[in-house]
């Protein structure tokens, strides 16, 4: 069973759906989120260098896709992959013009550092299995603070690997 605090989900072949994506930024947080993206790559990448897997790449497409999921849960206060206006993951990457062959995500919240949702994703078979995904070859990551909601820290992991 998958912890309240956590869900993955991921697929290989593209959807039509298509909705578009309204970016929301916190000016305060940029800092915060950019280390924090620069801690979950490494980490990201670590779990997968020790299966022998190659490194994920980060992609401004899905960081954008990932970002506005984050924000979207924590200023709302709620946590699905589903966004409140309907949005999938495939809906918030093809909203950015990520074209793809494979796709997933995973949520997170509660933790406050990036250790910490990493050791949280890698416990939960489901979001494992996306981290070590060998057919993902990019990666891109949101995270949002929202101090009066009731996780208070969103974290969003979407994967992809673009058309060829």
């Amino acid at each position: 069973m998958i912890a309240p605090d956590l869900g993955a989900t991921s697929l290989s072949k593209p959807q039509n759906q298509v909705s578009p994506i309204q970016s929301i930024h916190n000016i305060s947080q940029s800092t915060s989120r950019t280390s924090f993206e620069v801690e979950l790559l490494k980490l990201t990448n670590l779990e997968r260098k020790k299966v022998g897997l190659s490194p994920l790449r980060l992609s401004p497409q899905l960081t954008k896709a990932a970002q506005s999921h984050a924000v979207d849960m924590a200023r709302n206060n709620y946590f699905s992959h589903t966004g409140l206006n309907g949005s999938s993951m495939v809906d918030r990457a093809k909203g950015t013009g990520y074209k793809y062959s494979a796709l997933g995500e995973n949520i997170a919240a509660g933790k406050s550092t990036p250790e910490g949702t990493i050791r949280q994703w890698m416990n939960s078979p489901g979001h494992r299995a996306n981290i070590l995904n060998a057919k993902f070859t990019e990666i891109g990551f949101g995270y949002e603070n929202a101090p009066n909601s009731r996780y208070r820290h969103y974290w969003v992991q979407v994967f992809g690997t673009p058309q060829r």
